[in-house]
């Protein structure tokens, strides 16, 4: 408890950055030990210089940290210190690792044997948005863990498709656990806090600061074995992730896309830098496993989904424009044409399809869900 004080203090300090803070702990092992330093002996390390030296015992409160403790007790959050035994070690090995993470939800999936990071577009068109849910279900429903960064889009997509699986997904935050950020992520992010697990390295409080999303981004690859990248721009936070994964020796693997669209591009390029393309989960999963068991489960999965789907289209005219849009007929024109009915039924039968969940329809143009 009382090296737990230390540690909220130590982290607090935000006039050093990272990497002193990092020379300080290997040089003296403990936050407690730093906090009852002389002036003269921290000048001597030659880590902080003078101006810093006096801003550090400016700072030399244990109050807020007694605040903060109170505040992870009452929430039942965790301060996972690098010394304790489920602080991921491949974290331990980055190049600046994090002093200690903050956790809240099942600490069990650090241990996890293999899991995959999904990362992408904060705005990802509808197909981008299908693969997420598809790749995310179909991984976690075979024990992998996903991994993500719980931002709009892409992110969140994933963290949903593995909750409505086995629920094995952690979530690497870029403010304080304490904050949901988007708020539109605030069901997930609660649910998470209860079936998967969410993480930061940020204190309690830390708002989302543009500079913490490259910082949690090295995390993300960090916790994972492999990248899979959907629907990324050449200029993204996606593609600082990806950096991270290369640096650190792990897979790297791309959904192809649209090249007609800059929201496609980032993805496209690491393909011909060399990332693995996939089109499928078992892409990912040969790598790691044998997936003969998956193949029979996932196939008896889309089994059951293709039977309910039939069971929605109660008229013929719906079959009729649910083949065609499986045919690849995406606008209403074409399937006026396509299959000879008038406009207005089309119009009806689409809409009635929409309401059962059948299709999604987006900028004119028609998926099947």
């Amino acid at each position: 408890m009382k090296d737990l004080i230390y540690w909220l203090w130590f982290m607090r300090l935000k006039k050093i950055s990272l990497k002193q803070k990092n020379m300080l702990i290997e040089q003296f092992l403990s936050p407690c030990v730093i906090y009852s330093l002389s002036p003269e002996t921290l000048l001597m390390t030659k880590i902080i210089d003078e101006k810093t030296v006096n801003y550090f015992f400016q700072s030399r409160s244990l109050v807020q940290a007694t605040q903060d403790l109170s505040y992870l007790e009452k929430n039942k959050i965790t301060l996972l210190l690098r010394h304790d035994p489920q602080f991921p070690e491949s974290l331990l090995n980055l190049y600046t690792p994090p002093l200690a993470l903050y956790a809240k939800g099942d600490l069990s999936l650090l241990q996890a044997p293999l899991a995959i990071a999904i990362i992408g577009s904060r705005n990802p068109t509808v197909a981008g948005e299908k693969h997420a849910k598809l790749f995310s279900q179909s991984l976690s429903s075979v024990g992998i863990t996903i991994v993500s960064g719980l931002a709009d889009g892409i992110d969140g997509k994933s963290h949903w498709g593995s909750i409505n699986e086995l629920g094995s997904t952690i979530g690497v935050l870029g403010t304080g656990i304490d904050i949901c950020y988007p708020r539109v992520n605030q069901k997930i992010f609660d649910l998470m806090a209860q079936k998967g697990l969410l993480l930061s390295e940020f204190n309690l409080g830390d708002k989302p600061l543009p500079y913490h999303f490259p910082q949690r981004n090295r995390l993300i690859s960090g916790l994972s074995q492999g990248v899979l990248v959907i629907e990324a721009r050449k200029k993204s936070g996606s593609l600082i992730t990806v950096n991270h994964a290369l640096e650190q020796g792990k897979n790297v693997y791309v959904i192809p896309g649209d090249i007609g669209t800059c929201n496609w591009a980032g993805g496209n390029q690491l393909l011909k830098e060399g990332a693995k393309l996939v089109t499928d989960p078992r892409d990912i999963l040969e790598d790691y496993v044998l997936f003969d068991q998956w193949t029979d489960h996932t196939e008896a999965k889309t089994d059951v989904y293709n039977k309910q789907t039939e069971l929605k289209l109660t008229n013929p005219n719906e079959r009729l424009l649910f083949d065609l849009i499986k045919k690849g007929y995406r606008t209403i024109d074409e399937l006026v044409a396509g299959s000879g009915l008038p406009i207005n039924q089309v119009n009806s039968l689409l809409t009635m399809m929409e309401i059962a969940e059948i299709i999604q329809i987006k900028y004119g143009n028609i998926l099947l869900i």
